[in-house]
Formats: C-alpha cells, sequence, structure tokens
C-alpha cells in the first residue's frame, strides 16, 4: 500500500489548524492546579474587575452562579481583613448589577447579609 505525502492516519484524518495534537514527550496534564494567595488574589481581581467595569450583569447565568457561589471561598483566602474588604466590595458589584435572585438562589442576599 502506497503512502499519501501529508497523510499520516491510516483512514485520511489530517489534523485541521487548531486541533489539539500533543507532541509524544509532552505530558497530558500536570496534574491539579496548586493555588496560593496570591492566585486567589489575581482570580479575585480579575472577576471583581469584571463586575466593575460592567453596565450591565457580564455573566450568562451559569458564570453567575459560578462566581457568586465561589466567591467567599476565595474570599477566605485571603488573611488579615483582605478578603472580607473585597468580599463586600463584591457584594456591593452585586447589588449595583441588581444580580437576578432567581439564577443565583432565592435566599443569596439574606445568606451574604444585604438588605433586601
Amino acid at each position: 500500500m502506497a503512502r499519501v505525502p501529508g497523510i499520516d492516519d491510516l483512514f485520511g484524518h489530517v489534523p485541521q489548524q487548531g486541533e489539539l495534537v500533543l507532541p509524544p514527550d509532552q505530558p497530558v496534564s500536570s496534574g491539579p492546579i496548586k493555588h496560593t494567595p496570591e492566585t486567589i488574589r489575581a482570580l479575585i481581581h480579575e472577576v471583581l474587575g469584571q463586575a466593575r467595569a460592567a453596565r450591565v450583569m457580564p455573566w450568562d447565568a451559569d458564570d453567575l452562579r459560578f462566581n457568586t457561589g465561589m466567591f467567599p471561598y476565595w474570599a477566605e483566602w485571603l488573611k488579615g481583613g483582605e478578603g472580607d474588604a473585597l468580599m463586600a466590595e463584591f457584594k456591593a458589584e452585586m447589588d449595583r448589577l441588581e444580580a437576578p435572585v432567581e439564577v443565583i438562589a432565592p435566599n443569596w442576599k439574606r445568606i451574604w447579609g444585604i438588605a433586601a
């Protein structure tokens, strides 16, 4: 059977641009992400920056649910009142953007201590 130039696959599959093809010596995964207070701080500031820059809610329902659910856990990583201060800023932004309660949870303002 003759080999066709440019086709390395028996069935004629040719990888397209952008298709994931890893070199044989490259590991598939480097393992779980190891967070530090610095990586968490960067994540918090990225999410908070998106909220601050927005005039209306910048996230779809899934992203909103994820960010509002995870932000309190992220804030716990930062000690010395920094996490609490950033959490208060995030709460204020969610209130300003009028986060749709039915997307997050019916009782999220009560849980976070925000007056309805």
